[in-house]
């Protein structure tokens, strides 16, 4: 069931960026120019919680520990917006490198990469409000220790561990909300991106600016 849904939501992302780019192909009429508002870049800082997932093997079976912490964040992105209400975008994103905790043993985590999406403007007057849908590459690094040994020490824990490292890459979909305040070539962005990866779902809370250049 899981993976009949993860293809399905992969799928309809990919649909969303094809129809976005393929937009972006139709000729514009002078009907459409005062909503031609061409190419845009720009940047957001924000806090991104980085959740990640790794287990060990016990006698019995395979014991799951999760790792989750904020750090601050930032993201590149350049998009283009050919008509008031659609937009294709290409961004990269660093979570950040925070340290933590996994099997109450420290650990550290880093999680970037990059993510194509398609997005939709809603008819809101004043501060424009958007959904956005679209595909995220992310490369994550999970380090820390785990418990070995049969030695039973304090609260019932194993005195022994053993480092482990996990580097992952995943594709799959992301989506997020967003709104912003346009002034002149400028507009200030607020935005909510959840993603897929290292086992977890990661998440992105940010503000930004973007340029708006022909």
């Amino acid at each position: 069931m899981r993976q009949n849904m993860a293809v399905q939501n992969s799928t309809n992302s990919i649909i969303l960026i094809v129809a976005a780019f393929a937009l972006l192909a139709l000729p514009c009429g002078n009907g459409m120019a005062d909503d031609l508002l061409g190419m845009y870049a720009g940047g957001a800082i924000g806090q991104a919680q980085i959740a990640a997932g790794a287990s060990y093997p016990t006698i019995a079976n395979l014991y799951p520990g999760e790792f989750k912490e904020n750090h601050s964040a930032f993201k590149a992105m350049i998009g283009i917006r050919p008509i008031s209400f659609i937009s294709a975008e290409l961004a990269y994103i660093d979570f950040g490198h925070p340290s933590g905790d996994i099997f109450a043993y420290p650990a550290n985590a880093s999680l970037k990469g990059t993510a194509a999406f398609g997005v939709l403007y809603l008819p809101v007057p004043v501060v424009g409000l958007y959904v956005k849908r679209g595909l995220a590459r992310l490369q994550s690094t999970l380090s820390g220790f785990y418990p070995v040994g049969d030695k039973i020490c304090g609260a019932g824990r194993p005195c022994g561990t053993a480092p482990f490292q996990l580097n992952r890459t995943n594709t799959s979909g992301a989506g997020g909300v967003g709104a912003q305040y346009k002034f002149g070539s400028w507009a200030v962005r607020a935005e909510y991106e959840r993603f897929n990866a290292a086992g977890g779902n990661p998440s992105l809370l940010s503000a930004g600016l973007t340029w708006s250049f022909l």
